[in-house]
């Protein structure tokens, strides 16, 4: 099973790479659900979650770009729309999934990341793997080593770098695989 929480139009390195695995989508963005529901579903299994996962339940802006959607304001862009969408912790948007040991949660939510691993306790005691889009610039939600750290403390260690993505000033951010600590 794969939790991919920011989807879009989906993960193509997890599809390809688990193309019969158990997708739980969780996107915020109302643009991507017909594609999500009409497209990746039928060619998937799994399931579509209308929501934004943070560490509390609220309403928030989501600011639009068509491929670029956050609740930050970005220093290198310009929004173009805004829509009010709600926001649940994950651990509410799941707790009537099976949701079992070995399954992959990835989080990519462009500055959103750590306030979607607080709302996801009860998650993060299940799953074995993390994959997080750590943002390194351009976006002043968090800073990197306090994500780490929240992880460590949910006994995640950084296993690997999967994809590095460089900018005009240097890294903008990456995507580390965390592996669950075996006891």
């Amino acid at each position: 099973t794969i939790i991919d929480v920011g989807v879009e139009k989906g993960t193509d390195f997890l599809t390809n790479k688990f193309p019969h695995a158990k997708y739980y989508l969780i996107e915020a963005n109302p643009i991507f659900y017909e594609y999500l529901q009409n497209d990746f579903l039928k060619k998937f299994k799994g399931k579509l979650f209308k929501s934004a996962a943070g560490n509390e339940i609220a309403k928030k802006y989501l600011f639009d770009s068509g491929p670029i959607s956050s609740f930050y304001a970005r220093d290198d862009y310009k929004f173009k729309d805004k829509k009010l969408v709600s926001i649940l912790p994950l651990d509410i948007i799941l707790k009537n999934e099976e949701v079992q040991k070995n399954t992959l949660l990835k989080v990519d939510c462009e500055g959103g990341e750590l306030d979607v691993l607080e709302g996801a306790s009860n998650i993060l005691n299940i799953v074995s793997y993390v994959i997080v889009e750590l943002r390194l610039q351009k976006i002043k939600t968090y800073n990197p080593s306090h994500l780490i750290s929240y992880l460590f403390q949910k006994d995640f260690i950084w296993s690997s770098i999967l994809k590095i993505y460089y900018a005009k000033y240097g890294i903008d951010y990456i995507d580390i695989l965390f592996v669950k600590k075996t006891k």
